[in-house]
């Protein structure tokens, strides 16, 4: 019980005792934490960035999934219109994805380094296989009903989807799985 009124005591007592802690006691004077223009856009230009970035992140996700759902519909052959819509949906969210990438301000001295380095230089692999890949596919289909035989080239379709997709998949990873 003696416990129990010591420690009253000391919650009563300790809410009279209680002083105000200012900037200088912390070691901070007041130009340490006022805000300049140049402060507040900076932190502006970081909130939009991480904005669109965390959108590019959660589209390329999703991007992935569509991908990989198109390139597994692809041996389906000329009688089904799956795998083609499947691409146009994907090629859709891989643009968009694309958009808030490339929108996403990035300030002066901000160096890429590591994952995203790489991240970045797979672009130049999937990007163009994302181009060039509908534009096959396409092709193929009109030969296909046409009764044409189709190109060396345009019989490329399923190796520049799926070299797009490697692509794509290992760029997804080196953002989402530590190494």
């Amino acid at each position: 019980m003696k416990l129990f009124w010591t420690c009253l005591l000391v919650v009563m007592f300790s809410q009279f005792a209680v002083a105000e802690v200012s900037l200088q006691d912390l070691g901070l004077g007041d130009d340490a934490v006022k805000e300049t223009p140049q402060k507040i856009e900076f932190q502006n230009t970081m909130k939009e960035r991480q904005r669109k970035l965390k959108r590019h992140e959660v589209l390329g996700l999703a991007t992935l999934g569509l991908m990989a759902a198109t390139v597994m519909t692809g041996d389906q052959g000329a009688e089904g219109n799956t795998h083609m819509y499947l691409g146009m949906a994907t090629g859709a969210m891989y643009f968009t994805t694309a958009y808030y990438s490339l929108t996403a301000p990035k300030p002066m001295g901000v160096i890429d380094r590591g994952n995203i380095k790489w991240h970045k230089a797979l672009a130049w692999v999937h990007f163009p296989a994302m181009v060039l890949a509908p534009i096959l596919g396409y092709m193929y289909k009109q030969n296909e009903e046409h009764h044409r035989k189709s190109s060396s080239l345009v019989e490329q379709h399923p190796t520049v989807a799926q070299i797009g997709f490697g692509a794509f998949a290992l760029s997804a990873a080196l953002m989402t799985i530590e190494f």
